[in-house]
C-alpha cells in the first residue's frame, strides 16, 4: 500500500514534545542550521494521545440518510424528527479509544549479512529505528445516569494488541532528472537475522520484538515493550525523510466517498473513507560524505522536509545556467515571452492533481515555445534563440526530436509512427517542410493525455528513442520559469543562495508573505515549482518550528493513489 506524505488530512493536529523517559529532558546541542541534534542513547519520549475528541464522534447513517432517501415523508400530525430518515441524521457514535506511549531513538544503519540465492550469504546495508511502546490505558465518554446529555470522560486499562505498521517516507528532490519533488516510500521489513545484531548493539537485555512478533500477544496494562523497524534498500542519498507510525492508537475518523452510491443490499460503511491516526516523525542527517555505520540522524520539525525540497528546487535552478550556459530571461523575451507565459495550465483541482502520482506535466508551455520559433523567419536566427533559451544541447535535443518523426526506422514502427500521426491530424509530408510546426501540433495533441503512462506510449512510436527529449524539454523550461521570475523580481543572487537550502527558502517566504495578493501569490509559487508548489508551500508554512512530531489521519483511498 502506498502513503501520502505531504496530503494527510490532520496536518495541524500537532502534539507538545515530551523529554525523556523519567522526566528528564533530552539531551540537543545547538546546531548551525538550525536542527536538533540528539545525543546518542538518549530516548525520545511521545506521550499517549490523551484527548477525548474520538471518543465521541457525530455523523449520519449513511445507508439510510443517503440510500434509503425513498423513505421519506412528512407526517400530518406528528413531527417530522420521528421519521426513519431524520432519526439516522447527526447520531452519537461513542467509542473505546486507546493510545500507546511511544518512545524512539533516532534511526541508524547497521550492515548485516543477509541469506542470498544460491545458499550464500550477502553484506547488506539496513536502515532501523528502535522504539519502545508503553499500554497505558485508554479513555472514553460516558454519559451521566442522571442527565443523559451530560457527558464525562473516563480512563480504563484493557490489554492492548500492537500491529504495528512503519512506512519510510521523502518526497526529497534528489536530481534535476527526477523533478523537485519524488515520493519514495519503504514499508517496515521483517528481517530475523538482523534482530540479534541490533539488540546487541542497543543493548537492549531483553527480547527485541519485530513487527511480526510485536503482534503474538497483547501487551497488558502497565507492560512496557521494545521494538525495531526495520527498512531494506532505501536510497542512500536520502537527506530528509518521515517515519509514520499507524498501529499506537484505535482513533478514527471518517468522510464521505464523492463516489458513493448507496444501494439496498450494501452493507454499512460502504459509502464512507476511513482514516486511522498515525504518527509522524520528521528526521535529517548529512550528506553521504559523512556518512559511516556510526552516522548521525537529527529530529527534524513538521515542515522541514517541504521547506528544505523548496530551497534546494531554487538553488537548482539558480545554478542551472551554469552547467548548461543558458540565458532563460534573454531566450523568453526574443520569443515575446514572459515566465507567466509558462504556467502549467492544469492546475485548478490541486488536490486531485497531488494525489495522482501518474499526472503528467503539461505539454503548453512547451508546445508555445516550438510555435513562436517556428514563427521566427529567419531559421539561422533560431538557433541562438534555442540555446538561450535551453542551454548548450537544446538544438541537439529539439533535432532528435525531429530526426525521430522523420527519420527512416523499421516498418513496423514506421506504420505505428503514421497511425499516430493520422490520429493527431499531422502530415506525413509536413514533418520535413514544417518541422517545428508539425512538432507543435503534436505537442498539442499528446498534450491533452495527462496519464504519465498513457502519454509516454503515444511518445514512443513517434519518436522512437528520442521520446524522452520531450520530458527534458519539459524539465528545463521549468528551470527557464523559475530563473525568469527570479530575474523578474530583481532578487540578488548571490544572497539568494549563501544561505543554502533554508536561506533560499526564507528568501522566497518573504517574497510570498510580501505579496497581498492571493492570486498572485499562487502564481509566483507556480511560477517557482509548478503545480505542486502550493500544496508544498503551505506544507512547510502550516506549523512553527520546533514542533518534531505530529498526529495525523491519513485516508486509505487517498494512500492506495499515491505509487
Amino acid at each position: 500500500m502506498a502513503l501520502r506524505p505531504v496530503r494527510s488530512c490532520g496536518w495541524l493536529a500537532l502534539a507538545a514534545f515530551a523529554g525523556l523517559a523519567g522526566g528528564r529532558s533530552p539531551a540537543l546541542a545547538a546546531d548551525p542550521d538550525g536542527f536538533r541534534r540528539l545525543t546518542p542513547g538518549v530516548l525520545t519520549v511521545i506521550p499517549a494521545d490523551t484527548s477525548a475528541d474520538d471518543t465521541m464522534q457525530r455523523g449520519d447513517i449513511l445507508e439510510i440518510t443517503r440510500g434509503r432517501t425513498d423513505r421519506e415523508w412528512t407526517p400530518k400530525r406528528d413531527s417530522i424528527r420521528g421519521t426513519l430518515v431524520e432519526q439516522a441524521k447527526n447520531r452519537t457514535y461513542p467509542r473505546d479509544v486507546w493510545c500507546l506511549e511511544f518512545a524512539f531513538k533516532p534511526p541508524r544503519m547497521i550492515d548485516v549479512d543477509l541469506p542470498a540465492p544460491e545458499l550464500k550469504m550477502r553484506r547488506k546495508r539496513l536502515w532501523y529505528l528502535l522504539y519502545r511502546v508503553k499500554n497505558v490505558g485508554g479513555r472514553r465518554t460516558v454519559a451521566s445516569k442522571d442527565d443523559p446529555n451530560q457527558f464525562t470522560r473516563e480512563e480504563f486499562e484493557a490489554p492492548i494488541r500492537f500491529l504495528p505498521h512503519f512506512v519510510l517516507e521523502s518526497v526529497e528532490g534528489l536530481s534535476t532528472v527526477e523533478g523537485a519533488v519524488d515520493y519514495r516510500g519503504y514499508l517496515d521489513r521483517v528481517v530475523p537475522t538482523a534482530i540479534e545484531p541490533i539488540r546487541s548493539r542497543e543493548g537492549i537485555p531483553g527480547r527485541l520484538h519485530d513487527s511480526a512478533s510485536m503482534v503474538e500477544t497483547e501487551i497488558a496494562p502497565g507492560e512496557e515493550r521494545w521494538g525495531v523497524a526495520v527498512w531494506e534498500d532505501v536510497d542512500p542519498r536520502i537527506d530528509y525523510f518521515s517515519v509514520f507510525v499507524r498501529g499506537l492508537t484505535n482513533a478514527i475518523r471518517w468522510r464521505l466517498n464523492e463516489n458513493a452510491a448507496f444501494a439496498v443490499d450494501d452493507p454499512p460503511g460502504l459509502g464512507t473513507d476511513h482514516a486511522l491516526e498515525s504518527l509522524r516523525l520528521d528526521f535529517w542527517r548529512p550528506g553521504d560524505e559523512h556518512d559511516a555505520i556510526e552516522g548521525e540522524v537529527r529530529i527534524g520539525h513538521a515542515g522541514l522536509l517541504e521547506r528544505m525540497a523548496i530551497g534546494v528546487r531554487v538553488l537548482e535552478a539558480l545554478g542551472r545556467p551554469r552547467l548548461t550556459k543558458a540565458e532563460p530571461t534573454a531566450g523568453l523575451a526574443q520569443l515575446g515571452l514572459s515566465w507567466r507565459d509558462l504556467l502549467d495550465p492544469m492546475t485548478a483541482d490541486r488536490e486531485a492533481n497531488a494525489i495522482d502520482r501518474d499526472l503528467a506535466p503539461s505539454l503548453a508551455p512547451l508546445q508555445k515555445v516550438i510555435a513562436r520559433l517556428a514563427a521566427i523567419n529567419e531559421p539561422t536566427a533560431r538557433g541562438p534563440v534555442v540555446k538561450d533559451l535551453f542551454g548548450d544541447m537544446g538544438i541537439e535535443w529539439i533535432e532528435d526530436l525531429s530526426r525521430g518523426l522523420a527519420g527512416p526506422t523499421d516498418p513496423e514502427r514506421t506504420t505505428a509512427r503514421n497511425d499516430a500521426l493520422s490520429r493527431l491530424g499531422v502530415a506525413a509530408d509536413d514533418l520535413a517542410a514544417k518541422p517545428l510546426e508539425s512538432l507543435a501540433k503534436i505537442l498539442g495533441g499528446v498534450g491533452k493525455i495527462r496519464s504519465a503512462t498513457l502519454r509516454d506510449a503515444e511518445l514512443q512510436p513517434l519518436f522512437g528513442p528520442a521520446a524522452g527529449r520531450v520530458d527534458t524539454l519539459v524539465r528545463e523550461l521549468a528551470t527557464a520559469r523559475a530563473i525568469a521570475l527570479l530575474d523578474d523580481l530583481s532578487l540578488d543572487r548571490p544572497q539568494l543562495t549563501a544561505g543554502g537550502p533554508r536561506g533560499a527558502f526564507d528568501a522566497i517566504h518573504d517574497l510570498v508573505e510580501s505579496e497581498p495578493d492571493a492570486g498572485k501569490r499562487t502564481r509566483l509559487l507556480d511560477g517557482l515549482l509548478g503545480p505542486e508548489g502550493p500544496l508544498l508551500y503551505a506544507a512547510a508554512t502550516a506549523v512553527h518550528e520546533g514542533i518534531d512530531h505530529a498526529w495525523v489521519f491519513r485516508y486509505e483511498i487517498d494512500a492506495e493513489n499515491t505509487h
